[in-house]
């Protein structure tokens, strides 16, 4: 018996000093991270480095996390953010963020507010195997527009073929905004539903030091499935592109929507487009519907061409590159 007790006492000291290593070994890793972004030359503080949970978790809150480029002017800060583990499954954390937090840009200061929002992550030394992330609501507020959200879901995962593309999910339950980009006769300020599934190719893997380091780039897009509805109308986009080494698209994306007649004769019939304006239109959508065989749905492919987009032979806009800082 005192032998089975010694050997328990011993396996409890073993453990809580692997427990001790393991939390020491989080707060240094992370507070690591914190100074190589200053090296970097970004602005980033914190006032406290907690780990609790024991004896099986390892549960990290930042308390006052700030962070801050100081050539985009872009910046977060948060009352505190948690990373929540096992100490037996390394590699895969929780990130719990508080309900109110703030961006700013060089444009506007945003405030988040939010319920439930956190994430799933799983990584492999450093580099993103894949992750998801959820919020029963989530708020954006700005001096001029504010959105709000709920149901909000997305995904990320890297396809197990290659090292630096990842297979992408996002989906709103509802949307709102204070004021919408488009006339108000379209339909509500709403929308039904957004859902957008996406294989994005990327120059290299994402990994936790992306913000220290080249920021992985767009190499390709492939859309899939992606669908808005907005009272009415339903708006759906599918297709490819790849990007240069500039971000400029090349490839072609196919736009249809329904009902978009009964829409657009709502909006010139309230006055919101110019009467010629709104008949060229109809008529140029009404030919393109046509051809596509449906008179009410329009299924319309546009070419690509370095950020050129084309309907045929005609240009007809031009996309901003496609790159990330």
């Amino acid at each position: 018996m005192k032998r089975l007790l010694t050997a328990i006492i011993l396996a409890a000291l073993a453990y809580s000093g692997w427990w001790i290593y393991a939390s020491n070994a989080l707060r240094s890793d992370v507070a690591g991270w914190f100074q190589d972004q200053r090296y970097a030359g970004l602005s980033a503080s914190y006032s406290d480095l907690t780990v609790r949970g024991f004896p099986n978790r390892t549960d990290l809150t930042i308390t006052d996390p700030f962070l801050e480029d100081a050539d985009s002017q872009i910046g977060w800060q948060a009352p505190f953010l948690q990373i929540l583990g096992l100490t037996y499954k390394k590699g895969h954390v929780i990130v719990a963020w508080p309900d109110t937090q703030i961006f700013t840009t060089d444009q506007r200061t945003i405030g988040v507010s939010s319920d439930g929002l956190r994430a799933s992550v799983i990584h492999e030394d450093g580099t993103l195997i894949r992750s998801s992330l959820e919020a029963t609501v989530l708020n954006l507020n700005s001096p001029d527009r504010s959105i709000a959200m709920a149901e909000v879901n997305a995904a990320i995962q890297r396809i197990e073929t290659t090292a630096a593309d990842y297979r992408v999910a996002i989906s709103v339950g509802s949307f709102a905004a204070s004021t919408p980009d488009v006339s108000t006769s379209i339909g509500p300020d709403s929308l039904a539903s957004f859902r957008a599934e996406l294989d994005l190719g990327l120059d290299q893997p994402i990994t936790f030091d992306a913000l220290s380091h080249q920021t992985p780039q767009p190499t390709r897009i492939a859309i899939h499935r992606s669908e808005v509805r907005y009272g009415a109308v339903t708006f759906r986009l599918d297709g490819q592109a790849d990007l240069d080494a500039q971000g400029r698209a090349s490839g072609e994306i196919t736009v249809s929507a329904d009902n978009w007649r009964d829409a657009l004769e709502t909006v010139r019939a309230n006055g919101d487009f110019p009467s010629a304006l709104s008949e060229g239109l109809i008529e140029m959508l009404t030919l393109l519907a046509t051809l596509s065989g449906a008179r009410d749905t329009l299924d319309v492919t546009l070419g690509l061409e370095q950020g050129t987009v084309f309907v045929g032979p005609i240009p007809i806009g031009q996309l901003p590159p496609l790159r990330w800082r």
